[in-house]
C-alpha cells in the first residue's frame, strides 16, 4: 500500500502538471530542473529543450540583471517570495509579459535548495494598457493643440495683416516692389513654421527615436508659446549655452513634454512674471533642463501627489498632462523632479542622457 507521504507527493506533481499557471523549478545555480506544460506553452519550447539550461536564457536581456538581484535577495533570506513582472522570450522571438511569483525552496535545515517561479501570462493586458496609454497621449496632444489655437491665431494674424497691406501697396504701384516681396516672403515663412509645428503636434505619429538638439526643440516650442506668454505678461528667458545638447529621443514626445511644462508655468503666473529655461550639462553624460517660474507655487501636500491621474489643481484640468509628460521622460531613460514654494515659484528639472554618438 502506498504511504500518505508518497501519495501527497504524487498529487502535488500531478497538480503542477495540469495547473494553468506556468511553474518552473530552478536549482541554486540558476538552471531549470523541472518545467510544467503551461510554462512550456508560454515559452514555445518542449520541456526537454529547457531542462538543465540556465533560467536566464528565456528572460528578456534588459530584465536579467533585475532578476539576478531579486534572486540574491531571496538567497540572503531577506524575503521569502517576490511578486514581479518580467518579459520572457518565446521560441518564435515574440516577447511575452508575465506576472511572476518567485519563491525560495529551502531544506528543513534552512539551506537554499533552489527557487520556484509561477508565471501568469499578462501579455494581452499589457497590450491593452499600452493602447490606452497611446489613446491618452493622443487625446492630450489634441487637447493641447486646441488650447494653443487661440494664441497661434494671434501669432498668425500679425504677419497676415502685413502681407495684406503690402499686397495692396503693390497693386497701387507705390514703393519698391522687391523690398515688399522680401518682407512678404519672410512673413509667409514664419506662418509656415507656426502651422507646421502645430500640425506636427496634432497628427498621430509612431514613436521614432532620433538624434535631436534640445536647444533647437526648445526654440521651436517657444516660438509656438511666446504669444501666449506675452498675453499673460510673462517673459521667457533662455540660457542654453553654446555647446550642443544632443539626445536620442522622439522629437514629437519631447516637444509635447516641453509644451506642457511651459504652459503650466505661464498659467501659474496670471499676473505676469518670468519663466527661465536653462540647460546644464552633468558630469555623468546627462543634460538637465530647468523650467523655473516665479508663479504661485504648489503646496507641499499637493506636490507629493503630482503625477496621479485625474488629480489636478486646475478648474478644467484632468491631471493627465503631468502624468503623461513624466512617463514620456522615463521612456527616454530620464527623470523629472519638481520643487516648489508657495508664492515663490516652481522649478521642474528634467534629466536626459546625452547622445554619445
Amino acid at each position: 500500500m502506498m504511504n500518505s507521504e508518497s501519495l501527497s507527493y504524487d498529487f502535488m506533481v500531478q497538480a503542477i502538471e495540469v495547473a494553468p499557471i506556468g511553474t518552473v523549478f530552478i536549482d541554486s545555480e540558476g538552471s531549470i530542473i523541472k518545467i510544467n506544460p503551461a510554462a512550456c506553452v508560454m515559452l514555445g519550447y518542449e520541456a526537454e529543450e529547457c531542462l538543465h539550461h540556465p533560467y536566464y536564457n528565456w528572460i528578456y536581456p534588459e530584465d536579467v540583471n533585475k532578476d539576478k538581484d531579486r534572486m540574491e535577495k531571496l538567497k540572503s533570506g531577506k524575503t521569502a517570495s517576490l511578486q514581479l513582472e518580467k518579459r520572457l522570450i518565446h521560441k518564435q522571438g515574440d516577447i511575452r509579459w508575465v506576472s511572476c511569483l518567485l519563491s525560495t525552496a529551502r531544506s528543513r535545515e534552512g539551506t537554499t535548495l533552489g527557487y520556484v517561479a509561477h508565471f501568469t501570462d499578462i501579455t494581452d493586458m499589457k497590450k491593452a494598457a499600452h493602447q490606452e496609454e497611446e489613446r491618452l497621449i493622443q487625446s492630450d496632444k489634441l487637447s493641447m493643440a486646441g488650447q494653443l489655437a487661440a494664441g497661434i491665431a494671434h501669432e498668425i494674424r500679425n504677419p497676415m495683416t502685413s502681407i495684406k497691406g503690402f499686397v495692396q501697396l503693390i497693386r497701387s504701384g507705390a514703393g519698391r516692389k522687391d523690398e515688399y516681396f522680401d518682407i512678404i516672403s519672410s512673413e509667409i515663412e514664419r506662418i509656415e513654421l507656426i502651422v507646421s509645428e502645430l500640425l506636427f503636434l496634432a497628427k498621430p505619429q509612431s514613436v521614432k527615436f532620433e538624434r535631436a538638439d534640445i536647444r533647437q526643440l526648445l526654440d521651436q516650442v517657444i516660438t509656438l508659446l511666446n504669444t501666449q506668454a506675452i498675453i499673460h505678461n510673462v517673459e521667457i528667458i533662455t540660457d542654453f549655452g553654446e555647446r550642443e545638447a544632443n539626445v536620442e529621443g522622439d522629437v514629437n514626445h519631447l516637444k509635447q513634454v516641453f509644451i506642457n511644462f511651459i504652459k503650466n508655468a505661464v498659467e501659474s503666473m496670471p499676473g505676469g512674471g518670468e519663466l527661465t529655461i536653462r540647460l546644464e550639462r552633468g558630469d555623468d553624460h546627462t543634460m538637465a533642463i530647468y523650467f523655473m517660474d516665479n508663479g504661485c507655487g504648489i503646496p507641499e501636500a499637493i506636490l507629493s501627489r503630482l503625477g496621479e491621474p485625474f488629480f489636478t489643481t486646475k478648474e478644467k484640468g484632468n491631471g493627465l498632462g503631468f502624468m503623461i509628460s513624466k512617463k514620456m521622460i522615463e521612456d527616454h531613460k530620464g527623470q523629472v523632479h519638481v520643487s516648489s514654494k508657495l508664492q515663490e515659484g516652481t522649478t521642474i528639472k528634467v534629466i536626459l542622457p546625452l547622445s554619445i554618438i
